[in-house]
């Protein structure tokens, strides 16, 4: 029946579709790491940009102080730095008079206290982007490897039975 016939093509060529699975998760994982590492690269160049430079107290927050802010480390550090000496000058906003004089400047601090904590999200996201990348491509890499010849060695083994029924049993002669 063409139903039979289907499945038996199927399965006979089952082992060409996880091929095209296990590429497609190497291409897809190739991607990610890519992108991951793009978005890195494009991160550090906007932080350079901005020539932010960690101050004396980074050192509090486990950065050498005086060093550009090139990644999450120093970039959480620096915002560490910026929301102590806003708490310890200023209080907390929300308990600042609305005509204090000081208000713009704890604004300008916070504005760029949350750019650096954005660069870290980033930076994290970038992390989880690559690290999902690794792990399809080592998904494609074991489907290549494993699974691809693993169906492909059932195919044959299946084709190499049917051949061996379909082969007409010799009959002794009589007087053998």
């Amino acid at each position: 029946s063409r139903r039979r016939q289907d499945m038996k093509a199927l399965r006979t060529h089952l082992w060409i579709v996880a091929g095209a699975v296990g590429l497609a998760f190497v291409a897809l994982g190739i991607l990610f790491v890519v992108m991951g590492l793009d978005a890195k690269a494009t991160i550090r160049a906007a932080l350079a940009d901005e020539n932010v430079t960690t101050s004396s107290d980074a050192v509090e927050f486990g950065v050498p102080a005086g060093i550009l802010v090139r990644d999450a480390k120093t970039a959480e550090a620096q915002a560490d730095v910026i929301k102590m000496h806003s708490i310890e000058n200023y209080g907390l906003y929300t308990e600042m008079e609305r005509d204090d004089p000081n208000r713009a400047t704890y604004i300008k601090g916070l504005t760029l206290r949350n750019s650096l904590n954005l660069s870290v999200l980033g930076f994290g996201v970038a992390d989880l982007a690559i690290g999902t990348g690794a792990v399809i491509l080592l998904m494609g890499v074991a489907t290549l490897a494993v699974g691809v010849p693993a169906l492909y060695g059932a195919t044959a083994a299946e084709e190499s039975l049917v051949a061996l029924k379909r082969r007409p049993t010799e009959v002794p002669a009589a007087g053998d």
